[in-house]
This record gives structure tokens, sequence and C-alpha cells, in this order.
């Protein structure tokens, strides 16, 4: 049985995968309470991937006998042609090697819908060339109400309207169409350049774009656990060296 930790800014995820297959996914907020329940599971293996502090992400690796930290200087059974890979996120990574595992040798957009919007590819050849990061839902509203003196803090986004009809509505008009405008034009933009192109959707916010009209030339794929997959794929690699 495989462990995967993947521990966000704002949660940490805990997946179970039996031969391949994800078999349980629990998150966490309270540190404490991750801790109680992964010291109680025992894993043949588990990979660890972290954006926290040195100081927690340690005290996570010692739970373990011989976990992986994904690190630069992990292995990977695909390219890396990012050119700062020290400044690579773990989870930008980690879609790009499930889209391998899940679309080997072909053109793939993973977008990321979570707390940041995230576009990664990777190509035909199986090497990951980068992508683009823009604030995602949450932190534009945040943004919005932070930077101006009036407008109220919105948590949720109104997905059935064009035309705001008072503030609340305005404002969440704005960013959700905004972000479907981004996507859309980051598509198309893809779509110019490469052929065949593949696109698999996840990420926390991913239920608020579902419905969003996209081009049928794509092979689509909604995936809210592609991260832990990939995760595991690179677990899988390591081990079977």
């Amino acid at each position: 049985m495989n462990l995967i930790v993947d521990i966000g800014n704002t949660s940490i995820k805990v997946a179970q995968f039996e031969k391949g297959n994800c078999r349980d996914i629990k998150r966490f907020k309270d540190q404490r309470l991750f801790l109680q329940y992964v010291s109680s599971i025992s894993a043949n293996n588990a990979i660890i991937s972290s954006v926290r502090s040195d100081s927690f992400t340690d005290e996570v690796v010692n739970l373990f006998l011989e976990p992986l930290l994904l690190t630069v200087n992990t292995d990977l059974p695909i390219i890396n042609s990012y050119k700062t890979p020290e400044t690579l996120g773990n989870d930008r990574i980690a879609n790009a090697v499930g889209a391998f595992n899940a679309l080997p040798n072909q053109n793939t957009l993973i977008i990321d819908a979570g707390t940041c919007l995230k576009f990664d590819f990777i190509d035909a050849y199986n090497n990951y060339i980068g992508g683009s990061i823009s604030p995602g839902l949450k932190m534009r509203f945040k943004a919005l109400h932070t930077f101006t003196d009036n407008l109220p803090l919105i948590d949720d986004v109104e997905i059935n309207q064009l035309i705001g009809t008072d503030t609340t509505s305005s404002i969440q008009v704005g960013v959700y169409q905004g972000i479907i405008a981004e996507i859309s034009n980051m598509i198309s933009q893809y779509e110019r350049k490469y052929d065949n192109l593949n696109l698999i959707l996840t990420g926390g916010d991913l239920c608020s774009f579902l419905d969003i009209e996209l081009s049928q030339k794509n092979s689509i794929f909604a995936d809210e656990f592609h991260t832990l997959k990939g995760l595991n794929t690179i677990l899988n690699y390591n081990v079977r060296k």
C-alpha cells in the first residue's frame, strides 16, 4: 500500500493507493489531527510533498522509516525542461507526471483551479515545458476586498449571471467571467500551437468551472484527485528503480 501525503498551504491531503487504485482520501486543516491519523497508518511506501516549513515537514518525514520526500532532486519518469526547477511547485510537477501516466506521448494541458489558477503543459515527447500561474477564485475575491476601501469580501461565486445587479453580484460575475475568459483564451492559444491537445481539469475549485464550454476538438478529463495520482506515480517510479 502506498501512502500519499500532500501538505499544501491551506490543507493537508492524505491518500492511500492499492495497486494503482485510490482507496481513501482525507483532508486536514488541523496539524495535530493530521499527525494522529498518519501515525496510525502502516504503509509499504510513502511520499511526502510539502510547501510548509522545514520543521513541520521534518516532523512528518520522521513518522516513516524511509519515505520519499519530493524535492528538485527526485527522479521523475518525464523530462523536466523548466528553466528554474528549484522554484517549481511540487503540485505542478505532480500534475505533469499525472498527465504522463494517464496520457503518455500526448500533448496535454493541465488546468489546476485552486488557490492559484495554474496551467501546465507536457508535450508528446513526455517533456514538461512549463505553463503559467495567476490568482485563483478566492484570491481574486480577497484582492478586491483588501486593496479597496468599500468592496465586501465575497466567499462564493455566482455562475448563472452575466450582469451583476448589485455590488456583490457584480464582483461574483466579474471574477468568475474573468477566470472563464482566461481559461478559454489560454486553451485557444495552446490549440493553435499544439495538435491533438488533451485537457485535464483539476483543483479544489474544479466544481465551479465544470460547465465551461470548451472546444470539442479536445479530449477533456476532469479529475479532482489528479495531483495525488501524479504523486503516486512518482512514488512507484522511485520504488521500482
